[in-house]
């Protein structure tokens, strides 16, 4: 009986779900900080590929009365992820309007790829820059005002919004015109290979 006693005691004791939790390192949520930076630079390059298919004459279109035209869209994705950015480092806006004032007269014909491309120079900065263990340590407030760590705060409102506003981008481009545009553009910002005629 003692026996069996202590062998049950053993199996508790390397029960994965009395393992200790791990200790907080450089990761954001669940991804490194590497991770994190190349996720956005994903998203960025893809978001720069689908402004590419925009038709020359459909950068005024707008799908509703309500909502930004295809212009004020663009403008917004050149400081969608640095906004919230600003505030999960900062704790604060005070930093976010100006940036959002610079993209207000963004002219996105010519220079809408260079603005994603200090975005994403400025999303790689910031990240680096914090602190080992401040991901799960940090606390920060949703826009919204819900309370989260600063990592769980990076995901949703930085790179959530790329992911979102990108998919907005590509829903836009479709509409006004460009049907022939799929998966490939939006997902992987790649041209799909040609199919070969089948004899």
């Amino acid at each position: 009986m003692a026996k069996k006693k202590a062998i049950k005691s053993k199996a508790r004791k390397s029960s994965p779900r009395k393992a200790k939790a791990a200790v907080p390192g450089v990761s954001v949520g669940m991804m490194s900080k590497e991770e994190f930076i190349r996720s956005c630079a994903h998203e960025i390059r893809c978001i720069k590929h689908i402004a590419t298919k925009i038709p020359d004459n459909q950068y005024d279109y707008r799908p509703t009365p309500v909502q930004r035209n295809m212009t004020e869209l663009l403008r917004y994705l050149a400081c969608c992820a640095s906004s919230p950015l600003c505030n999960m480092r900062d704790g604060n806006w005070d930093a976010a309007e100006a940036l959002e004032k610079a993209v207000e007269d963004l002219d996105v014909r010519k220079d809408f790829a260079a603005a994603m491309d200090r975005q994403q120079e400025f999303i790689a900065t910031t990240i680096n820059a914090f602190k080992e263990g401040d991901f799960a340590s940090v606390g920060r407030e949703m826009p919204w005002g819900a309370p989260c760590k600063l990592g769980q705060g990076l995901i949703n409102t930085v790179l959530k919004a790329l992911v979102a506003y990108r998919m907005q981008l590509f829903l836009y481009v479709k509409a006004s015109g460009r049907h022939d545009i799929g998966p490939a553009q939006c997902w992987v910002g790649v041209d799909p290979k040609p199919q070969t005629a089948q004899a």
